[in-house]
């Protein structure tokens, strides 16, 4: 490979010539900017592009961005507060509607002596479906609810402090483990629902021992909303 010095073209008779000045695009007289810009800061010089960017009062497709530009006219906007729900309620022969206030229940669930390795099973009644508020125990435990009886005893398996193996599981409402004082645990966005055929208002709860020195009885208290009645 030849050196740099013997690879550098002599440029002897060549002369430098001043660089051309940069083309100046023209904008129309009756142009103004258009509401409409691609960027929100003013053009910086007149070039094709920004060019394009202002209205010439002409037909040509115009880009639209943020900020969007004030939209001209009245608007109205009604706020309703809605306080009370619709359940429908129905019989052989007909069917009617009616109102109700949605009001907070408390269901709560004694256990026998929570032994390790062997989770207390058992229902509560609470409603078809339902919004979860807060739930309380007495000593610390695993608390797992159902929609049915079969996902209850299917889940019986999985260890505690495990998640929830996604899209291969169906009806485990909520699953909560309780091992830091105060036990209690508020949610807010879990609902539920029995999943029986025909529905009921039973839901299934396992409550499993997580300190096998501890073997004592616990006290299951719910808190949630009713949706059906």
């Amino acid at each position: 490979m030849p050196s740099l010095k013997d690879s550098l073209v002599n440029t002897s008779g060549y002369a430098l010539l001043p660089a051309k000045p940069p083309v100046m695009a023209i904008i129309p007289a009756n142009a103004a900017p258009s509401p409409n810009l691609r960027c929100p800061l003013p053009a910086f010089n007149s070039d094709p592009d920004t060019l394009r960017q202002f209205d010439d009062q002409s037909t040509g497709p115009k880009n639209r961005v943020w900020p969007l530009p004030q939209q001209t006219g009245s608007s109205i906007t009604t706020v309703q507060t809605v306080s009370k729900v619709a359940v429908a309620s129905s019989s052989s022969s007909s069917s009617s509607s009616s109102s109700t206030n949605l009001t907070a229940a408390t269901a709560t669930l004694m256990t026998g002596l929570l032994v390790s390795g062997a989770p207390f099973q058992s229902s509560l009644v609470m409603s078809e479906s339902f919004q979860l508020l807060s739930i309380g125990v007495t000593v610390p435990c695993e608390v797992r609810l159902y929609g049915t009886s079969a996902a209850q005893a299917t889940d019986v398996y999985r260890a505690t402090g495990a998640p929830v193996p996604p899209e291969i599981s169906q009806n485990i409402i909520t699953c909560v483990t309780f091992d830091t004082f105060p036990y209690n645990f508020g949610w807010q966005n879990r609902c539920g629902s029995n999943q029986s055929s025909p529905q009921t208002t039973a839901i299934y709860v396992s409550v499993f021992n997580t300190v096998p020195s501890n073997e004592t009885a616990a006290t299951v208290t719910i808190q949630f909303l009713p949706l059906e009645t």
